[in-house]
């Protein structure tokens, strides 16, 4: 990974906002059913999307890398191994 800094994940496996830093959250609106994500602060959000899983994706997505919790899983590994 070279020492590259990851934003950090939540426990919900959603990154913290891209503007704020602060914890997003997933939620479906309930006029158009669609799934989104956005910041709790600021109120930034993704588009509604048909599928949970991408409104995740998209949040989760950042200058072209998609950041998923195996990512951070595998940092912690080599870490844990001293790699």
């Amino acid at each position: 990974m070279g020492g590259e800094m990851k934003p950090m994940m939540n426990d919900d496996g959603l990154l913290e906002c891209p503007f704020c830093n602060s914890n997003p959250y997933e939620d479906r609106d309930k006029a158009d059913g669609g799934y989104f994500v956005a910041c709790e602060q600021c109120g930034c959000s993704t588009d509604h999307w048909l599928k949970q899983e991408t409104a995740i994706m998209k949040w989760n997505t950042r200058n072209g890398n998609l950041y998923t919790a195996d990512d951070y899983k595998q940092d912690a590994m080599e870490r844990a191994n001293g790699l």
